[in-house]
């Protein structure tokens, strides 16, 4: 009877360990995916900000109505945003793989993370004012 009560307990036990770390594990997929839907939600903003956009050597290049430079590149596992080549503001992290494709009408980034995870986005481009 000892032996089945204990048995029992250190099946609980055990349950209880495993529902801890689903939902860890749950929260850390959300996490990313929050951080790359703010990655998105910074691109479009330097969409709406720019005169011209386009791509070159795999990275992404905002011309401002200000007269500044953007530039979101790919930089050790991070990517990245400079203004005028000074500084460096990160983006996003845990990044694998970073690809910045310039069709005629349209700008196409994807993202492969750590984890194996990937996102794409498209962005139309501006004309120029």
């Amino acid at each position: 009877m000892v032996e089945a009560l204990l048995s029992i307990l250190l099946l609980l036990i055990l349950m209880s360990w495993l529902s801890h770390v689903y939902l860890l594990w749950r929260h850390q997929d959300q996490e990313e995916l929050l951080m790359v839907s703010h990655f998105h939600h910074v691109l479009e903003l330097e969409v709406q900000w720019s005169q011209k956009i386009y791509v070159h050597l795999n990275q992404v290049y905002f011309l401002q109505n200000t007269g500044d430079e953007v530039i979101v590149s790919f930089h050790n596992n991070k990517i990245r945003r400079q203004v005028n080549g000074k500084g460096h503001e990160e983006l996003l992290r845990n990044i694998n793989q970073f690809t910045a494709v310039e069709y005629s009408d349209e700008i196409v980034i994807s993202i492969l993370t750590n984890s194996g995870e990937q996102f794409e986005k498209v962005f139309l481009k501006t004309m120029e004012k």
